[in-house]
């Protein structure tokens, strides 16, 4: 696995901007959807690319179940308590084995790009990859669908795509 790639590459300059980054955090906490999944669907789009519906990650999937989602958990918990220097270095240690273990899952994504075929159909293509990845049907509207569409836009006016 690469873990220095092009998506990662690509997930590091999206989530940068801070707007964007608060509609991933809320489309995390607020709907359950992984950030990297949402990434990835962007920056295939980018490289115009379409998910494919039934792709299988569950690789991916694994990794963030079992090993990035309790490390986050983990460093939620140790947020609020902070008390002493201590707590303050284990909080900071969590913070950077989570974001190793974001770059890993980020590698098992970007192995998954071969699986996902090119297409001519670029007109709303990262929009269309964000809905796959949520498993919900673009042309219904609804919360979900509205900040998935602002993702979307935000990305694309970001230069991204």
């Amino acid at each position: 696995m690469i873990e220095d790639n092009e998506l990662w590459r690509y997930a590091v300059q999206v989530y940068s901007d801070p707007e964007t980054s608060e509609l991933f955090l809320t489309l995390q906490n607020r709907h359950h959807l992984g950030v990297n999944s949402l990434l990835f669907a962007l920056w295939l789009a980018d490289q115009g690319r379409t998910l494919p519906e039934g792709l299988d990650d569950s690789d991916a999937k694994k990794w963030r179940l079992e090993l990035l989602a309790p490390l986050r958990n983990l460093r939620y918990q140790l947020r609020g308590l902070k008390a002493s220097s201590e707590e303050e270095e284990c909080y900071q240690q969590l913070k950077i084995a989570e974001l190793s273990a974001e770059k890993v899952e980020i590698g098992l994504l970007f192995e998954l790009q071969d699986c996902c075929p090119r297409t001519t159909h670029l007109a709303g293509l990262s929009y269309r990859n964000l809905c796959s990845i949520a498993e919900i049907e673009p042309e219904v509207s609804g919360e979900l669908q509205t900040l998935l569409s602002h993702l979307s836009d935000k990305a694309t006016s970001n230069g991204s795509i």
